[in-house]
């Protein structure tokens, strides 16, 4: 606390009305993520298949084996997320916005922890400007309301980083069992790769402090590890009993393969995202917009006041970097990687940031960072505000084509083919499992042999290749961002239509 007293600010010296601006600011960004979380639909392929997984699971009540499809495992992911969007969805319904709950709520239990990191080294200004600059960074706000593994991930991080902080200089034993808690939520959440995210700036902060041995003391390593496996270990012998080679697909393939090997061929479920070493910067760089660039050019011109307020006798603000960029360092090594993996860096960034403002700030300086945050709320609104008024114009779902289906008014037995080698899993979302996907002409012909009314949906450019078309007629026709899309019912068959 002496090195705030001498930058000539106190931890609530701020201006009011920066306070009260930060305020309607973090509550506008509530309202609006939750706008866009009831506005727009699934989109395919990652979100609509997380959720879908997760309806399954509701559908059937096993809450072990996750379903790709009925009757196929899916081995991807531990069941984590997908608990607790089908949880969300038995309490509030089968919707958008009850299946987005969850990452939703995550992300305020990270804002929680982050605050409350921030303002105990840097005083309450830090602790509001460290929310905001979490809450209103481009990933972090955007996972905020999707549905994808990623939020429980840095969850179950950002509380073992949070506690093992706590655990360290407060010597609070509750939170050296809630670091633990953590690493077996993380195991459930995304597997081992908790322990990387989380081992590699400790082990890289302990070795830099040379504070190694106050760490037997500081953690209950023996309830601790007991704690985690409690949490995670059931789940992990029961996936295998149920369906054999869960293990080795999970961790050899998932954590090794898809980690080591550019273009992995051994995906089940799609394709290995083969990509140069390094990109990860570049996906931090747009992750953490607006942030990236106005901090580092305020940093930049105030970099000589600055200077003297950087000493870090208590090693926190090491600490807030190494959490910042190890997740960096690691994906860097990796030849497989996604846009979200920039995620784990968030919380630290922020952290590290709002130190470094809240130390250098001059007397009510601030004015700028509730402004730069309102900025992804603004975009949310925007998106939802497309959906609405061009549903067709933005993103990739089929939920206007189930419900055109739906208008059809189909009989129990009519069946819904989409002639498309995509994986559209907001079909069957939306669908309730009623949807399928095949280009097999053996498959198409079927529809005609059977007693019911059927529907094919297809690709406008793919209708002059069908077989059997003349035994279609046209019944609906939607523009989304892929093109046209056209929904087929058998020729003659609505006036025997049983509804």
């Amino acid at each position: 606390m002496a090195l705030i007293a001498a930058s000539g600010t106190s931890p609530s010296s701020g201006d009011t009305g920066w306070r009260s601006r930060a305020g309607v600011v973090l509550l506008f960004l509530l309202v609006a993520r939750l706008a866009a979380m009831a506005l727009i639909p699934l989109n395919d392929t990652t979100e609509a298949r997380y959720a879908e997984i997760a309806r399954k699971m509701l559908e059937t009540g096993d809450w072990v084996t996750q379903l790709h499809a009925y009757g196929v495992p899916f081995w991807g992911k531990p069941p984590l997320s997908a608990w607790l969007s089908a949880g969300a969805m038995g309490l509030f319904g089968v919707n958008e916005l009850a299946i987005r709950l969850p990452s939703l709520l995550l992300a305020l239990g990270m804002l929680w922890l982050v605050f409350g990191l921030a303002r105990r080294e840097d005083g309450p200004d830090a602790g509001r400007a460290a929310v905001l600059i979490l809450a209103g960074g481009l990933l972090f706000y955007t996972a905020a309301g999707t549905v994808m593994t990623d939020p429980a991930l840095v969850f179950a991080a950002t509380l073992c980083q949070a506690a093992f902080w706590r655990a360290w200089r407060d010597g609070d034993r509750r939170w050296g069992y809630l670091f633990f808690a953590g690493l077996g939520l993380g195991l459930l959440a995304k597997g081992p790769l908790v322990g990387v995210l989380v081992g590699m700036p400790l082990v890289a902060w302990l070795a830099l402090r040379r504070e190694w041995r106050p760490l037997g003391a500081r953690l209950p390593w023996l309830g601790g590890t007991a704690l985690m496996l409690v949490i995670a270990l059931p789940w992990y012998v029961l996936a295998e009993i149920r369906t054999p080679g869960f293990l080795n697909y999970f961790i050899v393939g998932e954590h090794v393969h898809r980690f080591l090997t550019p273009g992995w061929k051994g995906d089940l479920y799609g394709f290995a995202h083969a990509t140069p070493r390094g990109v990860i910067w570049l996906y931090a760089l747009v992750a953490l917009l607006p942030w990236s660039p106005a901090l580092v050019a305020w940093l930049w011109r105030r970099r000589r006041a600055l200077r003297p307020l950087a000493r870090d006798d208590d090693g926190w603000l090491l600490y807030a970097l190494l959490w910042c960029l190890m997740p960096g360092v690691f994906f860097t090594v990796s030849g497989n990687i996604i846009w979200p993996y920039a995620l784990p860096m968030a919380p630290g960034f922020a952290l590290l940031a709002a130190a470094l403002w809240a130390r250098g700030r001059r007397a009510g300086e601030g004015d700028w960072l509730p402004g730069l945050a309102a900025l992804s709320g603004i975009a949310a609104l925007f998106a939802a505000a497309l959906f609405v008024v061009a549903p067709g114009s933005v993103g990739y779902s089929q939920k206007r084509m189930v419900e055109a289906w739906r208008a059809q008014q189909p009989a129990a037995g009519s069946e819904l083919l989409f002639r498309d080698s995509r994986p559209l899993f907001s079909a069957e979302f939306y669908s309730a499992g009623r949807a399928r996907m095949s280009t097999d002409n053996g498959r198409l012909a079927a529809l005609l042999e059977n007693r019911s009314v059927d529907y094919v949906a297809i690709p406008e450019e793919q209708l002059k290749d069908m077989p059997l078309r003349d035994r279609f007629e046209e019944v609906a026709r939607l523009d989304n961002t892929q093109g046209v899309m056209l929904l087929l019912r058998e020729r003659g068959a609505a006036a025997n239509a049983v509804n």
